[in-house]
């Protein structure tokens, strides 16, 4: 496995969940370098992410906890995160007047 291509929150939930193969996959965000093509996207497949949306060199796929680490030694990966909701940060909210 190449932590150093695993986001801070990826690495997080790789330890909570372990690297077990589980029922529940993560959705994450793939940075590949350059514009994926089909090889890459097979080479993607082929390490167990389930590519979505591609929107220039940035992919969504479901990854089972199991094959991140896989995922992380394909060479056109650069980085891989969790994909999360977008939330306001803490103290960014309207102020009631």
């Amino acid at each position: 496995m190449r932590a150093d291509k695993l986001g801070s929150a990826a690495r997080r939930a790789l330890s909570e969940v372990g690297e077990a193969v589980g029922p529940t996959p993560f959705q994450v965000l793939i940075r590949v370098t350059g514009e994926p093509g089909e090889e890459q996207r097979r080479q993607i497949a082929d390490a167990g992410a389930r590519v979505g949306f591609v929107a220039g060199d940035v992919l969504t796929a479901a990854i089972a906890p199991g094959d991140l680490g896989r995922l992380t030694e394909v060479d056109c990966v650069a980085y891989v995160e969790l994909s999360e909701p977008l939330r306001p940060e803490a103290g960014t909210w309207p102020q009631q007047q």
